[in-house]
């Protein structure tokens, strides 16, 4: 896998970057989680809590506090997730799965628990610029791509090169965990990422789910 090796045009400045986005995208491959497998290998629908747990602790970096780092278990678990948040994983098929509401909600939970200066916000029927324009302000995102099966998935956007139109992402996908950490952040093209991003299956409609993004953001 290939990484930009100079900064692009649509990359934030030195000065507008924080200081995780100064580095390499492959630095994030870090702060890679496995969302794990349900029993006989089928995998998980612990996207939502893994990406979340993710990006807290990539936080917790930046905020210099390295006596803690989060599990998807403690979003899981120490989140006060209503139904409607997160379906029960008891339910077949479709347990686990977490709502663009239920991640907003647990990380504002756990920022105000942590005594963190930071906030979630949901963006729904978002575009291009909205993603190029939250990284180069040095935000961070989730961003739910929807399956052709119907299934969805939380991937977290961490870089975009407008160079070659590439979107890097801190994917929870469980095979990355056999890959070296510096291999474990993906690329793949916009117009790929963007035909799953912005697909829409039945469920989809009904929900309101429409090109979905968090953006997580530092208070001023």
């Amino acid at each position: 896998m290939e990484y930009p090796k100079q900064q692009t045009l649509d990359h934030p400045s030195k000065e507008e970057q924080s200081p995780i986005q100064k580095t390499f995208p492959s630095f994030f491959g870090q702060f890679y989680m496995s969302q794990g497998f349900r029993d006989k290998g089928v995998i998980s629908n612990d996207c939502g809590p893994t990406s979340l747990a993710m990006i807290i602790n990539v936080i917790l970096v930046q905020e210099n506090i390295r006596n803690l780092s989060l599990r998807k278990e403690n979003i899981i678990y120490q989140s006060r997730f209503r139904f409607w948040d997160r379906i029960p994983a008891t339910l077949p098929a479709v347990g686990g799965a977490t709502a663009p509401w239920g991640i907003v909600s647990a990380f504002n939970q756990w920022m105000l628990k942590l005594g963190l200066p930071w906030s979630a916000e949901r963006i729904n029927a978002a575009n291009r610029h909205t993603i190029i324009k939250n990284i180069i302000s040095g935000k961070y995102i989730s961003a739910l791509k929807v399956w052709k099966n119907g299934g969805a998935h939380w991937v977290n956007i961490i870089d975009f090169s407008s160079e070659d139109d590439m979107v890097y992402t801190l994917d929870p996908n469980p095979y990355l965990v056999h890959l070296p950490q510096n291999r474990r952040v993906q690329k793949e093209s916009w117009d790929k990422f963007a035909t799953d991003w912005q697909r829409r299956k039945p469920w989809s409609y009904l929900f309101g789910i429409d090109r979905e993004l968090i953006i997580y953001s530092r208070n001023l």
